[in-house]
């Protein structure tokens, strides 16, 4: 480490101190969440009720939650489209009082592309999030602190543009996000490898500065395929762009890192590269936990920590405590959860074994907005419910009318792979040029040829479960399922996933993995990959 750099364990010590007052107010509001809740609705509704949205719905006319639920319907994401467009097209204020500072885009994976506009107010809805979650994991490992620290960044694929009414499109650093929280002081402690060019330069010198700096001792980030595709080179001995890669970072290193590279690549592990590493964060539930569960073997003796529910439009739960899955974050916007019989409830309606799906209401003007997310209550922290990902509630693919969705293909899987070991699957549909348009089970891991085309039929007969699949296959509009097995570890189809959603235009560090792949540029990407 250059000595003349700040001691990261001296910025993160700095931070802890700055951060303890926005930890006392969370855990205070954890044992009253239906409180802390309704204050931060009504003064979302006060702040924004002389917008076009407030006087639409009657802001100044709300005074509860429960008249709120009343006079504002639930929006999915189309229809909260024509609203963002007013808010990059309008100068007067639509859907907040504040001017956006900038307009962020979204990764677009099932729907038209949005820009959802990030304003102060919510800036600061997600920093109090991050600064509670950073404070949590340093006081339950507080060796993270001392090295330096990457978190996962990568290059937008289109560059920041101007709004018709003059707002930025997308921010210039993912930086920007902590402003001037207290979580900025932890910025000396980052390891920033350059983001320019192509995604293929980026991953290269991503991966050099990583590899060339022995004092990392913390790793955050979203995807656990982001990590294992940034890694590859090192690990993959089948991938000749990867081998050239590898070569061109080796040949930069000095002798010590060399050495330190030579022996990861023979143990098959990191310890040799990062003896300092204490932490690496990322999701581990949901359709991520299979990969995740397959990176863990190239960190031993790291400590694995969960990432919570954050999205482009806002978060709903922070990793915080112990526990399975991570509790809601009452603090930064007001939540609200349809439950599988239609009805909706509020943070303290939901109990553990529910499964729900997420509306947020925030800072930045998205009122009663269908996140598009699937969850699970699995424990409580006081009287605040922890929930895990489940999965996309919203992610579909209909070919033909076969109406096929992420919580079938998922369940699908699930109940194929407990008969097959551990493996990577997932389902990709693919329009078929010439014959029937069908589904390709992907499956990668320790699984030969027969096995696979076993769980291809064990698939198959999950997915005739459903009523629309199954007609679309007995009328003769869809081929039956298909099936490619990939040589390899599990881990080799996250990575697959994670390329062809890039070559789709999905930003690096915005890409999840999946149960059934939606977005038909990906599949077409994906199956190109596989036949290669």
């Amino acid at each position: 480490m250059d000595v003349s750099a700040p001691n990261p364990a001296d910025a993160w010590r700095t931070f802890e101190r700055a951060a303890q007052p926005d930890v006392d107010r969370w855990l205070a509001s954890l044992e009253v969440p239906g409180g802390a809740q309704a204050r931060r609705l009504m003064a979302l509704l006060a702040a924004n009720r002389d917008t076009a949205f407030g006087h639409r719905f009657g802001f100044d006319r709300i005074d509860s939650p429960a008249q709120f639920r009343e006079r504002v319907p639930v929006h999915a994401a189309a229809d909260f489209l024509p609203w963002l467009d007013r808010v990059s097209r309008e100068p007067e204020p639509v859907l907040t009082a504040e001017r956006p500072v900038f307009l962020e885009r979204t990764s677009g994976s099932t729907a038209r592309q949005k820009l959802i506009p990030y304003t102060p107010a919510f800036l600061r809805e997600l920093q109090a999030a991050m600064v509670v979650w950073l404070a949590d994991m340093y006081r339950a490992c507080p060796a993270l602190g001392e090295g330096r620290a990457y978190w996962s960044m990568s290059p937008p694929l289109q560059p920041p543009g101007v709004a018709p009414n003059g707002i930025p499109v997308g921010s210039v650093s993912d930086l920007d996000y902590l402003g001037d929280s207290s979580a900025a002081a932890l910025v000396s402690t980052l390891l920033v490898p350059p983001l320019t060019g192509d995604v293929s330069t980026w991953r290269r010198e991503t991966l050099r500065a990583l590899v060339a700096d022995e004092a990392l001792a913390f790793i955050s980030v979203w995807s656990p395929t982001f990590l294992t595709s940034v890694l590859r080179p090192l690990f993959d001995r089948d991938d000749a762009d990867g081998a050239r890669d590898l070569a061109w970072v080796e040949a930069s290193l000095p002798a010590d890192r060399r050495g330190a590279l030579r022996r990861a690549i023979a143990d098959g592990d990191c310890r040799a590269l990062w003896p300092r590493l204490a932490v690496v964060s990322c999701w581990l539930d949901g359709p991520s936990k299979h990969y995740a569960d397959a990176l863990r073997a190239r960190f031993p003796r790291v400590q694995w920590l969960p990432k919570g529910l954050f999205a482009t439009e806002g978060v709903a739960s922070i990793p915080f405590g112990e526990g399975d899955g991570c509790p809601l974050a009452i603090g930064s916007h007001y939540l609200e959860f349809v439950r599988d019989d239609g009805s909706v409830c509020d943070v303290e309606g939901l109990r553990p074994g529910d499964d729900a799906q997420v509306l947020l209401t925030t800072g930045g003007g998205l009122v009663r907005y269908a996140l598009g997310d699937r969850v699970r209550v699995v424990g409580m922290t006081a009287r605040t419910p922890r929930i895990a990902f489940v999965g996309r509630a919203t992610a579909g693919v209909d070919l033909v009318g076969e109406k096929l969705d992420e919580p079938i293909a998922a369940a699908a899987l699930n109940r194929a792979r407990g008969q097959h070991g551990e493996v990577g699957a997932c389902i990709v549909p693919c329009t078929a040029r010439e014959g029937l348009p069908h589904y390709v089970l992907c499956v990668a891991g320790d699984i030969g040829g027969d096995e696979a085309d076993a769980m291809r039929a064990a698939v198959e007969a999950e997915l005739a479960q459903a009523f629309h699949y199954a007609h679309a296959r007995r009328i003769g509009q869809l081929g039956p399922l298909r099936v490619r097995w990939l040589a390899g570890s599990p881990a080799r189809l996250g990575d697959l996933q994670q390329r062809a959603a890039e070559r789709a235009g999905v930003r690096a560090g915005d890409v999840k993995p999946c149960a059934l792949v939606t977005r038909l540029r990906m599949a077409d990407a994906l199956l190109a990959m596989t036949d290669e």
